[in-house]
């Protein structure tokens, strides 16, 4: 690495000007007539109009300031806060306090509270004369669904009159509210053969009450089939499903219609919805299988983890006694390579074992088009070196850790290996090491 680094420097106080430095080029004002009370440390950089501008990153002026905090009440210094969080100060002047819900802008010495303001904190003393001047007040106000009173509790009586239908009695403490009695006879109305016939009035209140007769048979029509009759109260209405297609439960007093849990459909089924398959194995025995979708995705479950592998396989048998498997997957457990493979002799789980009896990598019949394909092992054969396309010349081998570049037409030269810490620059148009770096001076 570099054993010498300085950035622009001035023995003064002054700023750069923007003609002293770069985009991104750093100088240091060092103020050294007043041992750097003034030093500033600066940066070139471009405003949002495209100017070059001097910002001042900092330096012993500003490192001073942060120096000379104190908790005192010092002018002309940075407060901090002592160990237990406190500090000094003068008169603090706010625009407004709030803790989140309620805000507060100033103190106020009002005994009235005539301002009536949600912002303003009264004073002890001003609750005090209000509180006082409220305690003793001798009326007391009431309110109905419509109406108010004002009661005078020295010399009125506060009277609860009862409205239609209901009577008020006071004893001692407590006022009673008792509703009114109607013509009707207290007792049970209906029966298994008869219903009740109620009259209500505005208030809610049952003013008649009588019955009347009901049927005792009830007419059951369906889709197909004639209508039955059942007597009500003494037969039975069953609700009878059929096997693997509807099945009926009945449960206080509730009947439940669905479906069993092995279901048959004899003819087609139509799903205008989607379709959700919850259980671990869905068969397809259909010799025709047509998928709108154009993209169908796998191991749709395994966002958490990469535990299986992802693809498809077909079974074929080349010998009539030996069940073969091949297709195409995703290796979890080598990098997530795709792999081809052919005749393994045990069915693929959530796996595929390239390791199972028969095994083999399959032959893929393809062209590849990329910008760039990698061959991370084996070799290639039955080629020679691979020329650079452009401006290429066959070479193959370089200098061991050099650099390579361009050394006129058709031609590839390497510099020799840098040093630890060096780094690459151009030495006359000829790509050289160093590790020294120099910003230069301004005035």
């Amino acid at each position: 690495m570099a054993t010498t680094i300085q950035i622009k420097r001035s023995t003064g106080v002054a700023a750069p000007a923007a003609s002293d430095l770069v985009e991104g080029e750093l100088a240091y004002a060092e103020d050294r007539t007043n041992s750097g009370a003034g030093a500033k440390l600066y940066i070139s950089s471009i405003d949002s109009g495209g100017n070059e501008v001097i910002q001042e990153l900092g330096g012993k002026y500003y490192t001073d300031l942060i120096d000379n905090a104190t908790d005192a009440n010092t002018a002309s210094t940075i407060v901090k806060r002592d160990g237990s969080g406190n500090f000094s100060a003068g008169v603090v002047t706010f625009g407004s306090l709030s803790d989140g819900s309620i805000t507060a802008t100033a103190f106020v010495d009002e005994d009235n509270m005539a301002s009536d303001s949600a912002s303003l904190i009264p004073t002890q003393q001003s609750v005090k004369a209000y509180v006082d001047a409220q305690v003793g007040a001798g009326d007391l106000d009431a309110a109905g669904d419509s109406g108010t009173i004002d009661i005078d509790l020295d010399s009125e009586t506060f009277t609860v009159a009862g409205g239609t239908g209901i009577t008020t009695a006071a004893s001692g403490t407590t006022i009673t509210a008792t509703l009114d009695n109607t013509a009707v006879t207290a007792g049970s109305y209906g029966s298994g053969a008869a219903i009740p016939v109620l009259t209500i009035d505005a208030q809610g209140r049952i003013t008649a009450a009588s019955t009347a007769s009901t049927s005792s048979t009830l007419t059951i029509g369906a889709d197909s089939g004639s209508d039955d009759t059942v007597t009500v109260g003494t037969d039975t209405l069953n609700f009878v499903g059929t096997a693997n297609e509807i099945e009926t439960t009945v449960s206080n007093n509730q009947i439940q219609v669905g479906l069993p849990n092995n279901v048959t459909i004899g003819g087609n089924a139509t799903i205008s919805g989607n379709l959700t398959v919850s259980g671990t194995t869905t068969t397809v025995d259909s010799t025709t299988l047509s998928v709108s979708d154009p993209l169908i995705i796998l191991a749709s479950g395994n966002g958490a983890s990469d535990a299986v592998d992802i693809g498809l396989y077909g079974l074929y048998d080349t010998s009539g006694s030996q069940d073969l498997y091949g297709g195409l997957f995703r290796d979890a457990n080598n990098s997530g390579k795709w792999k081809l493979f052919k005749d393994l002799q045990e069915a693929p789980t959530t796996t595929v074992n390239v390791s199972g009896t028969g095994y083999t990598v399959a032959t893929l019949v393809a062209h590849l088009e990329d910008d760039a394909v990698a061959i991370t092992g084996g070799s290639i054969t039955g080629i020679t070196d691979l020329l650079v396309a452009d401006g290429g010349t066959g070479v193959s081998t370089f200098t061991s850790n050099g650099i390579v570049y361009g050394n006129g037409a058709g031609a590839l030269q390497a510099t020799a290996a840098g040093t630890d810490g060096y780094f690459l620059y151009s030495n006359s148009g000829t790509p050289d090491w160093t590790n020294v770096v120099d910003g230069g001076t301004y005035s």
